[in-house]
């Protein structure tokens, strides 16, 4: 099948979504909280996340250039067999309104590429879910396939090993003995009848490549955002800063496994809670970039979008 003869294929890039105006932080998170009001509290903090995190008193969308970077190479490798939207999970355009869009366009099958590596159980049916209900919504129904995680994607690998090294030539230089590579993740909850133990076990293996390739001394994994009631993965990213520091490691390179693109939430955790506790631990400390649009990713990316629509020359 030849991009020439073939239908159009939509592909709906899906990620969380956030505010980037300091107007946008109460419908964001009333959104957050399935409609209902934040509270005083909820709203300082997140504001003061903004403020801490942007160079102004408003944002970016990193997702939206990386979902364009992603459009620009399938239009160069495929021409207009691909159509790309971008949907957010919890603010807008939302995944229903993405899904609609492509449908306006008049494609009738769609990739769905969540902007995250590595699934955890809670997210995958979040995802799932998310999806159900924009699919309910429409008047036509379409053909949807959700690619559900590409952790060993070689694009991520590369960009991720890559910005990684970089950092740590400038932290540590060739003392690499000093050096603590602390890999950190979105925390999720979990219990005895839903246990994250395969998430876990894709980011340790993450930490675990990364601190060999390196040459790091140590390796730690640890988690932030841990929210709401339940049991929710650990440590803590600052429980691991400490004992980092009681370990005896001089440096500490955090490294965000599974974070794609730049956002509030992972750069606040990583400029500001863990940069200050470090600096309180007498740590020297540097983060690692994210991937966002690295050439290296989308150009996988745009290939790991292709080789999905295998899925819709089976029969149904």
């Amino acid at each position: 099948m030849t991009p020439e003869t073939s239908s159009q294929i939509g592909v709906l890039v899906m990620e969380y979504g956030e505010p980037t105006t300091l107007a946008e932080i109460v419908p964001y998170l009333t959104a957050h909280y399935h409609g209902h009001p934040p509270s005083p509290e909820d709203i300082a903090f997140m504001r003061e996340r903004c403020l801490r995190v942007w160079s102004g008193d408003g944002g970016s969308s990193a997702a939206r250039r990386l979902a364009a970077a992603l459009a620009d190479e399938l239009m160069h490798r495929y021409g207009n067999r691909f159509q790309v939207a971008l949907g957010a999970r919890r603010w807008h355009p939302s995944v229903a309104d993405a899904l609609a869009h492509l449908v306006r366009m008049g494609v009738q099958q769609v990739v769905v590429l969540p902007l995250s590596p590595v699934a955890s159980h809670m997210s995958l049916r979040s995802y799932q879910e998310t999806l159900d209900r924009a699919h309910a919504s429409l008047d036509q129904p379409v053909r949807v396939h959700l690619i559900p995680e590409w952790p060993e994607l070689p694009g991520y690998v590369s960009a991720l090993t890559t910005n990684a090294a970089i950092t740590l030539e400038r932290l540590a230089g060739s003392e690499r003995h000093w050096v603590a590579l602390l890999a950190i993740a979105h925390s999720v909850a979990e219990s005895a009848r839903k246990p994250e133990t395969d998430y876990q076990w894709r980011l340790r293996r993450m930490m675990q490549r990364l601190v060999a390739a390196l040459g790091c001394a140590g390796g730690y994994l640890a988690y932030y955002s841990a929210e709401g009631p339940g049991q929710w993965l650990g440590p803590d990213v600052l429980v691991a800063l400490e004992e980092i520091a009681r370990a005896g490691f001089g440096h500490v390179l955090a490294v965000p496994i599974n974070s794609v693109y730049d956002n509030v939430e992972v750069c606040y955790e990583l400029d500001v809670r863990m940069a200050e506790r470090a600096a309180a631990l007498g740590l020297k400390y540097a983060r690692s970039a994210i991937p966002n649009a690295a050439p290296a990713l989308i150009a996988d990316l745009a290939t790991l979008v292709a080789d999905a629509t295998a899925v819709f020359d089976t029969a149904g």
